[in-house]
């Protein structure tokens, strides 16, 4: 091993390091455009499996440009050993996980980024590079703000024509929440350069993409956008002061007046009543979306309350390592219903099913641990006093801009995160680890640090005897690596024509197609779930349960328990059903919908001769509708096995009361006056004499 000082940018670009800028390009362009309408659902799938599929093309790029120049070098940068840190947590928590199919499958998205990372810390180093890809990124982003405001303004495909509303707005990413999280990326890299760029035609193409990109933001309606754009603009002026000082101020003065302005009219409109902002003006809608009364009353808030609270439950039972990555899906119902358990939460927050957590610091603390967290922590301290150290010794302001640009791109992503989920996005995933080496990249250019190179390699060398093979090597590890990772998106195309099949109901059409996803992917749980319901259907019971229990190792869902129930009970397997019909009941979005719960299991306790447990189940059913015949019935029955004929009576008598012409009604009525011959029969007590 040997250490050569070098300037990075001296290097001749060889085919290979071509042929990485050009997959990187290709992952800017294409995983946000990408969607497939033939695949459950229509987005994500299609922009993971593009974005993992470059990036294995890129990390081949690289392995076959080590082979090619017989060594290996390695750029030392400050966060290569947080991330590496980051990467070894991923792994080791597959040992841990609660459900490690459930981890095993979601690693590849985790890992794309940082590995995406190594590549462009190693392969871009050239200044040229760097504003072809920013070049590409931004034009890619424009046009999105423009695609944007046309749909705002309904003018789109008819193949979206379903999404009404701030929905409407949702770029090619299929949720608007996602188009705004986008867009927060580009948009504050193309406010850097705008400032930072001397070329006036330059600065008009920019002021183009800011104008569309910012309309379109705009239009999403996104609290969570707003502030993290807002958060990344204050953060790039700061930064700004801190490379050139006042004198930034005042090169700029005819801007700051210009966007000054803009603000006071801007508060004037939100403020006094004019035609500009009446009724169903896009001010008079933002202004809605982001008064105080409308986000404490709105859905969404409470709902965010409740998942963080029980995301709380997952951190407090897991603190040090957390459940594993990705399992926060897998575990959600389940605490959810705990936390719902509790005091009157249930009725004090919204219900839902939350595959995410809706903040990035909790889940990811949920999932990896105290440790993870923090690791993730120090990645991004490392990352901000690595781009302030570089931008004090810079010089250039091309390249101040894009730090500068870059910084603040990050800033938007980690402020948003305290709300949302960009890290679980494909596109934001690439384009914040794009943002992360794209800085140190600058910040390895030329004039600005000389970097020592960890060159590996071996004297007298006989590696080009074995280049053959190591070339067939890569090949074949990177397409072993390149179907594991399309085998899911090709698995949920199957699953989209199974799902034609069935609501045709050709039944064995369906299973076929289905048993060909799982060739695919066998850690797909909706497949196993969806089979095991068609089985269900067709009464066969056994063979049903089997693919329950399959699925119920890769997804949790809100029918589970109630499934197992009704399986258990036509098996005549009643324990196992009580407990089953307890965690469904506890499962419902509503207390409506436990209602027929609540009195199937107080049956099947009375079955049980489980009477004191059974009377409860009764009892619940009648706390939500006390006019419910079936849970007085019920609860008849249920005081009676225990001897309390007063509270049978009366009981029965409600459902004579609320239903005289049922069938409960009938049966109520002859246990009446089986009962009062009973008693009239039987010797009176001391307490029946007078």
């Amino acid at each position: 091993m040997e250490q050569k000082e070098i300037n990075l940018s001296n290097h001749n670009k060889s085919f290979w390091t071509n042929a990485i800028e050009a997959s990187i390009i290709a992952l800017v362009i294409l995983v946000p455009i990408a969607f497939y309408p033939r695949c459950i659902t229509v987005f994500i799938p299609a922009k993971e499996m593009i974005a993992e599929v470059l990036i294995v093309l890129s990390l081949m790029f690289w392995g076959l440009k080590i082979i090619n120049k017989e060594e290996f070098k390695f750029t030392p940068t400050p966060l290569n050993f947080p991330i590496l840190s980051f990467i070894s947590i991923c792994l080791l928590s597959l040992i841990w996980s609660n459900s490690f199919f459930v981890s095993l499958t979601e690693l590849p998205l985790f890992l794309a980024g940082p590995l995406l990372y190594f590549v462009i810390t190693n392969s871009i180093n050239d200044e040229r590079q760097i504003n072809h890809i920013l070049d590409i990124l931004l034009l890619v982003g424009g046009l999105f703000g423009i695609y944007g405001i046309f749909q705002y303004n309904g003018i789109d495909l008819s193949f979206w024509a379903r999404n009404v509303g701030r929905q409407q707005v949702f770029g090619l990413f299929g949720n608007v929440n996602y188009f705004a999280e986008y867009l927060i990326v580009p948009l504050p890299i193309a406010v850097s350069l705008f400032f930072a760029s001397r070329n006036k035609f330059k600065k008009i193409l920019l002021l183009i993409g800011i104008v569309a990109m910012g309309a379109s933001l705009t239009f999403t309606f996104t609290r969570g956008s707003y502030l993290s754009f807002g958060s990344a603009l204050i953060f790039m002026f700061f930064l700004f002061l801190i490379s050139r000082g006042k004198g930034f101020i005042k090169n700029n003065k005819k801007i700051f007046i210009i966007i000054l302005v803009a603000i006071i009219i801007i508060t004037f409109l939100f403020v006094v009543p004019t035609p500009l902002n009446k009724s169903g003006t896009v001010i008079s809608k933002i202004k809605e979306r982001v008064s105080i009364t409308q986000l404490i009353n709105e859905f969404s808030f409470g709902r965010r309350i409740a998942i963080w609270k029980f995301t709380g439950m997952m951190i407090k039972d897991h603190p040090l390592l957390g459940s594993g990555i990705g399992t926060y899906k897998y575990n959600t119902l389940r605490y959810q219903a705990e936390f719902f358990a509790k005091g009157e939460n249930r009725s004090l927050y919204p219900h839902g099913f939350a595959d995410k957590a809706h903040n990035e610091y909790l889940q990811l603390w949920a999932e990896l641990g105290i440790i993870g967290l923090g690791i993730f922590i120090w990645l991004i301290i490392s990352y901000f006093r690595f781009g302030l150290k570089i931008l004090r010794k810079i010089k250039d302001e091309s390249r101040q801009g894009i730090i500068i640009g870059l910084m603040g791109a990050v800033v938007a992503v980690l402020v948003d995160g305290i709300f949302g989920f960009p890290l679980h996005l494909p596109a934001t995933i690439v384009l914040f680890w794009l943002a992360l080496g794209l800085t140190v990249a600058v910040g390895l250019l030329k004039d600005e640090v000389k970097v020592q190179e960890i060159k590996m390699l071996k004297e007298n060398s006989n590696i080009s005897r074995f280049k053959p093979l190591l070339y067939l090597g890569i090949l074949l590890f990177t397409i072993f690596l390149g179907v594991t990772v399309t085998r899911p998106f090709i698995a949920r195309i199957y699953w989209y024509y199974g799902f034609k099949e069935i609501e045709k109901e050709n039944w064995d059409k369906a299973i076929k197609t289905y048993g060909e996803a799982l060739k695919w992917d066998p850690y797909l749980g909706e497949i196993y779930y969806d089979i095991g319901k068609i089985l269900e259907t067709k009464e066969l019971y056994g063979v049903a349960m089997e693919y329950f229990e399959k699925a119920e190792k890769y997804i949790d869902s809100p029918n589970f328990p109630q499934d197992f129930a009704l399986i258990y009970l036509k098996k005549g397997q009643l324990d196992k059903a009580a407990i089953k019909l307890k965690q469904a009941i506890s499962y419902q979005s509503d207390e409506k919908s436990m209602l027929p719960l609540y009195s199937e299991l107080g049956n099947t306790y009375l079955q049980l001769k489980r009477y004191k447990p059974a009377e409860i189940a009764f009892k619940n059913a009648l706390k939500i509708n006390p006019d419910f015949v079936n849970a007085h019935y019920g609860l008849a029955g249920a005081y009676l096995r225990q001897n309390q004929q007063t509270e049978a009576l009366e009981e029965f008598q409600k459902v004579i009361d609320l239903a005289p012409d049922s069938k409960e009604a009938n049966y109520a009525k002859i246990t009446i006056q089986q009962l009062n011959q009973e008693k009239l029969k039987s010797p009176p007590t001391e307490t029946d004499k007078p």
